[in-house]
């Protein structure tokens, strides 16, 4: 029984691979037509992969209203296209904002989902109609009870993050204390917490995470029952990945987990989540070109024509990557770095063929989320343009 369950494992383990080199070459396929002409990074963005995403993520958990985190990707194109399948959003700042605002939403829709906000942000969010605001500390119910003493609360709280490629813990999220305090607070002046939320962690590859974390939010619902408040909203939040290794958990997986759990929430409960990774990341692949080539003692250097400034910061973190030549040859790895004249602009080894040339263009898959929105032009070089393909 065992070697039967082994030898299932790995046929299990190669379909999953075969999926994620056939996905890698669809990706690069979209963006093809951007190598025409090329003078400049581009990050070619499929809208019929936006679409089946969305679709994919509400087929998967039917129950769970999902509310796009805008800082993945806030073009507005990218917004306009998962308003019009469906999608709520979710924001962070008072540009997101004004991005809804064009984008011409009901801002009774849309969470403002950062813990920690600025007076004139609440005061900004407040007066255009957001009605949900995140909170996870005392201060922040206070700063919020001053400017809109209305507002409709929902508590973070802490919940693991193994298993995730980028942890959140730590700098958000109530542990058991600061959600008794943070309950206080609210009780203390008059406002009400009427929801819960928690992040697993980006990338998160580790299911029982969100089992964790809606078994303690059935918890947390029984404390603000005991403070005569009446629980309206479950938040499950982001980290749902993108396939970047091709083993990891799918969303019809993580979907069947959820769904599962997700009885025991009254129906009267509405339960949302934040993805942003898993709705833009698979869409988007970056072109990128070689722009010189360096020996370096025993190490080969490879520089393109953007890097961690222009939108490669994940990578530079560690954050897997699937980085592909244009060019055939033998693979070697390469030290690869962006066109700055930073030191930290450099993103680690990597296997390429070992016969790469100044001008080779390279295709990094996966890039649709947190690539142009964390880029800057910092020493002139420009941030990759958003091209939006079929």
């Amino acid at each position: 029984m065992d070697s039967a369950m082994k030898e299932m494992d790995t046929v299990l383990e190669t379909n999953q691979r075969t999926m994620f080199e056939k996905d890698t070459r669809e990706q690069i396929a979209f963006s093809m037509p951007c190598t025409e002409n090329y003078d400049g990074p581009v990050l070619a963005v499929s809208e019929q992969r936006l679409r089946s995403n969305a679709r994919s993520f509400i087929a998967a958990m039917p129950r769970v209203r999902p509310h796009f985190a805008v800082k993945a990707n806030p073009d507005a194109e990218i917004l306009r296209i998962f308003k019009e399948e469906g999608c709520c959003f979710e924001i962070a700042s008072s540009a997101e904002l004004q991005s809804m605002v064009d984008l011409g939403v009901n801002l009774e829709t849309v969470f403002y989902s950062n813990p920690i906000k600025s007076p004139a942000s609440i005061r900004q969010a407040a007066a255009a109609g957001i009605q949900w605001f995140v909170v996870d500390t005392p201060e922040e119910v206070l700063k919020i009870a001053t400017i809109k003493p209305d507002a409709k609360l929902y508590l973070r709280t802490e919940v693991s993050n193994e298993g995730s490629v980028w942890p959140l813990a730590g700098k958000f999220g109530a542990s058991s204390s600061g959600i008794l305090a943070t309950i206080e607070a609210a009780r203390n002046t008059g406002m009400q917490i009427t929801g819960v939320t928690f992040h697993v962690g980006s990338q998160c590859t580790n299911i029982n995470n969100w089992v964790e974390g809606i078994r303690s939010a059935k918890n947390i619902f029984a404390q603000l029952e005991d403070n005569g408040w009446t629980p309206e909203l479950l938040n499950l939040g982001g980290g749902y990945p993108v396939q970047f290794t091709g083993i990891e958990p799918g969303i019809t997986e993580i979907g069947t987990t959820i769904n599962k759990e997700l009885e025991a929430i009254p129906s009267s409960i509405q339960v949302m989540a934040e993805p942003g990774r898993f709705l833009v990341g698979s869409a988007g692949c970056l072109v990128t070109q070689v722009v010189g080539m360096a020996t370096r003692d025993d190490k080969r250097w490879l520089y393109l024509d953007t890097g961690t400034y222009g939108g490669l910061m994940e990578l530079a973190g560690g954050f897997p990557s699937n980085i592909v030549s244009q060019r055939a040859g033998e693979p070697s790895l390469w030290t690869m770095a962006g066109p700055t004249c930073d030191s930290i602009d450099v993103f680690g080894e990597h296997s390429l063929p070992s016969n790469m040339e100044v001008e080779d263009l390279v295709f990094i898959t996966n890039l649709g989320a947190y690539c142009t929105s964390c880029a800057c032009d910092f020493n002139g070089f420009p941030i990759p343009n958003i091209v939006l393909v079929d």
